[in-house]
């Protein structure tokens, strides 16, 4: 992320997040090979975007996990635990030549998508959720932010919208450095500059009753 603060109007609020998501939900075509014919024939006759079980998991964890798409596209079947509802994210940013290992909540609105995905897709445990490159990701995330919210969005925003919702919810930046895998404090200075001017007007409604 660059220094300096984040620009707010780059950042979907969470209402947002949620149409997204809702969007992806709408127009999902199912699963397994009757499910990718479906999307060819609606594709050949116009109606995009179009979405199969793949992109839907993809969608999910990128918007509810707070997860570098970097990190994203390098999560394998093996890394999934439905037993404890984690997922282990490898952050490819090393420190020190140790590569860093943090577990992330398997979001509920995904867990089932997620859970038909990997038994039916996904082949072996070292094999890669999702095997497309970085810039077929952000492909995908311009495509559906324009149908969507007509505008075009780049899947890093969608870490700090899910950072800036965190805080807001626990209020607690131990929690959520450690659940975005920072290292200190210093970024999330910056969402706490988002969530004091989303209460603003909240605040100072308490000045104007003492009127």
């Amino acid at each position: 992320m660059a220094k300096g603060r984040l620009r707010l109007e780059n950042i979907p609020s969470w209402e947002e997040v949620q149409k997204l998501w809702d969007f992806v939900l709408d127009r999902f075509t199912g699963s397994g090979d009757e499910a990718r014919k479906i999307k060819r024939e609606l594709l050949k006759e116009g109606y995009r975007p179009i979405y199969t079980l793949r992109e839907v998991c993809f969608f999910g964890l990128l918007f509810f996990t707070g997860c570098r798409i970097s990190e994203l596209l390098a999560i394998r079947k093996k890394d999934i635990s439905f037993v404890k509802k984690t997922i282990l994210i490898r952050q490819l940013k090393k420190r020190k030549g140790q590569e860093l290992i943090r577990e992330v909540l398997l979001p509920p609105p995904v867990e089932d998508y997620l859970r038909e995905y990997v038994i039916s897709e996904v082949i072996g445990d070292e094999f890669l959720l999702f095997d497309f490159s970085r810039q077929r990701a952000w492909q995908l995330v311009k495509e559906l932010s324009i149908a969507a919210l007509n505008k075009p969005l780049h899947p890093h925003v969608f870490r700090h919208a899910f950072a800036i919702q965190l805080l807001k919810s626990t209020s607690n930046m131990e929690y959520v450095r450690r659940l975005l895998g920072h290292k200190d404090y210093d970024t999330l200075k910056h969402y706490l500059d988002f969530t004091i001017e989303d209460m603003k007007e909240d605040i100072l409604k308490v000045f104007e009753e003492r009127k």
